[in-house]
């Protein structure tokens, strides 16, 4: 390798920079913590904070340190199989849904091109960028649909193609019979990214055995609530799964704790539907409360987070709900809605503030 060109290479990658902590964000305004409200990564701030440390320490104290992990592995792949109405050989465990991310386009060779439904998750265009691939953007519609034949058009000769659903950032999930159309019209690799499946209408799981070019990618960071522990998985055909797991992913992957906890944490699945079913309600309150609001226009979700769109500039929105204290994700122009702003769905208390902080910021 050489250094210098790699360096020289990686200046065209913008690094991920997330956002002060709120300790530090505290500080800087002079608050407290607990005056702080973050809302911006997707969080599922229903959860008991109390509750899962209980479920963390149980899973600390039958683990083991001082070995590789064991069989936690399989039985979390058991489990995951019977949620999904898949065999435990369809499945692979990864640190983060953003490892499998890596590890697909890792397999990309240079010049070679992705497409991805746009727009998306940012993981997407930047590691197309890291591994120099052709990246392809695929747009939506202005009432963010999808053209599913101009899709296909767009990527053809592409080695795979990415669709979130439902999408990160706008919210809405595509019809099932696209996504079918998608994968059955595609040759190469369809990754469809279903981060945010628990709280939308459907899954394409149950397709896997039948499509040989199918990954579907899940993650423990939204609605399971483990979003600091790092797990994810993908779903696949047996010959699929079983190639990138045993070939291609690095062994161990995932600490056996952490493996632990997800076990726990699917064995309390009661619990997690509880809070979706929750947020769901929230949601729409949290959608009709924005719309509400003078100069703001909300879109519906399929997911734990809202997108909206603003008169005012979303820079003076977003700079003037931080000086209250009020942390949400910044998206700019979105597919003709020049100034949306994105955030979490969360309990009532909390969103009442962000409603009334957003009140503030608009006018």
């Amino acid at each position: 390798m050489n250094t210098r060109k790699f360096i020289e290479y990686s200046k065209r990658i913008s690094p991920y920079r997330p956002n002060p902590s709120i300790e530090a964000f505290a500080s800087s305004l002079g608050v407290p913590v607990e005056d702080v409200l973050k809302l911006n990564s997707n969080e599922n701030l229903f959860l008991d904070r109390i509750a899962l440390n209980r479920i963390l320490v149980e899973a600390a104290c039958e683990t083991d340190p001082r070995l590789y992990p064991q069989d936690e592995e399989e039985k979390l792949r058991q489990l995951l199989a019977e949620i999904n109405k898949v065999s435990s050989s369809q499945i692979m465990v990864s640190a983060g849904g953003d490892q499998v991310i890596e590890l697909l386009f890792s397999l990309l060779q240079r010049g070679e091109s992705v497409t991805a439904v746009s727009p998306t998750f940012s993981m997407y265009p930047r590691a197309a960028l890291q591994r120099e691939a052709d990246y392809r953007e695929a747009s939506l519609e202005p009432d963010f649909s999808q053209n599913v034949k101009k899709t296909l058009g767009i990527a053809s000769g592409s080695s795979m193609l990415v669709v979130c659903n439902p999408n990160n950032p706008t919210g809405n999930q595509f019809p099932r019979e696209d996504i079918v159309e998608l994968v059955k019209g595609f040759s190469g690799l369809v990754l469809i990214d279903e981060a945010y499946q628990e709280y939308s209408e459907y899954s394409v799981a149950d397709l896997v055995s039948e499509y040989g070019n199918l990954i579907v990618l899940r993650t423990f960071s939204k609605a399971y609530g483990l979003a600091g522990l790092r797990l994810g998985y993908c779903i696949a055909n047996d010959e699929l799964a079983s190639t990138l797991r045993e070939r291609y992913m690095m062994p161990y992957p995932v600490p056996n704790v952490v493996l632990n906890a997800g076990i726990k944490v699917l064995e309390k699945r009661d619990l997690i539907q509880e809070t979706v079913e929750k947020t769901r309600i929230e949601r729409e309150w949290l959608i009709s409360e924005l719309n509400s609001l003078d100069g703001v226009q909300a879109f519906p979700s399929e997911t734990n987070f809202v997108l909206f769109n603003t008169e005012k500039p979303y820079t003076e929105v977003y700079e003037a709900l931080m000086s209250q204290g009020v942390i949400i994700s910044k998206q700019g122009n979105i597919l003709g809605n020049m100034n949306c702003l994105r955030v979490t769905v969360a309990p009532r208390t909390l969103l009442w503030r962000f409603i009334e902080a957003l009140r503030e910021a608009t006018k």
